[in-house]
């Protein structure tokens, strides 16, 4: 059996000549890691601009991880600024919930698109993660969502005596991924095109409901266990359990 983990352009899939959907969405993440003034204790940022969310995720020794998007096309002259210029622009971008923003690594750019493989199973092959899919970072959930892929494809082949290859074995571990993909991956895109409109309007909705959310512990529970998956079956590995 093939497991294809080979990551968003994928060569097995191509080489195997399976199809799959894409969307562009006219955005591009920059990311490099940021050093800021403040301790991020183990915390991460999304802050939703005009132009796209950043997020600075929690790393080693305070630094932080960056995904800022951008329009596409806008990128080119933000990655040719100074260090300095650079910062001073993600700062009146991002804020100083982290304190000045000091020091940043090297910069690398990549376009934002969905895609969804048409069959990721097929006879004796499996696709798996960002293989599978690819998302906008708009939610972090790309990661959360291969991790999921891995565990419970491990659980089903964990619990059978049939050929790793089984055509039966194979649609069952379809079957039990299918529905936490196509939620995860409809909320995303949802969730791209809400923060991606400009309207007046929406801006005051989108900006009324995240208070409300984070207001109101029990919603922000509910909607944190919906997107690590927590609400449907859960693989032994995803409950720390060994195989």
């Amino acid at each position: 059996m093939i497991v294809a983990a080979d990551g968003g352009n994928s060569t097995i899939r191509r080489l195997l000549g399976l199809g799959a959907l894409e969307a562009d969405y006219q955005q591009t993440a920059i990311t490099a890691n940021i050093t800021p003034e403040r301790q991020h204790q183990g915390r991460a940022f999304e802050r939703f601009t005009d132009s796209g969310p950043i997020a600075l995720l929690p790393m080693s020794d305070n630094r932080c991880s960056l995904v800022w998007t951008v329009k596409t096309g806008d990128e080119i002259d933000i990655l040719e600024l100074s260090d300095q210029d650079f910062l001073a622009q993600l700062q009146d971008r991002f804020g100083y919930r982290l304190g000045k923003l000091m020091q940043v690594g090297q910069r690398n750019s990549y376009p934002l698109k969905l895609m969804q493989a048409d069959q990721a199973v097929q006879q004796r092959i499996v696709l798996i993660g960002n293989a599978a899919h690819s998302l906008h970072p708009i939610a972090g959930q790309g990661f959360n969502l291969g991790l999921r892929d891995v565990a419970a494809l491990a659980d089903v082949l964990a619990t059978t005596n049939k050929d790793c290859g089984d055509a039966q074995l194979l649609h069952d571990y379809k079957q039990w991924r299918q529905q936490d993909q196509d939620n995860v991956i409809n909320t995303t895109d949802a969730l791209v095109k809400l923060f991606s409109n400009n309207n007046p309007l929406l801006g005051h909705i989108r900006g009324a409901g995240l208070t409300v959310m984070d207001a109101i512990p029990p919603a922000k529970h509910w909607l944190a266990q919906k997107s690590m998956g927590l609400a449907r079956k859960q693989p032994r590995l995803g409950r720390g359990i060994a195989l």
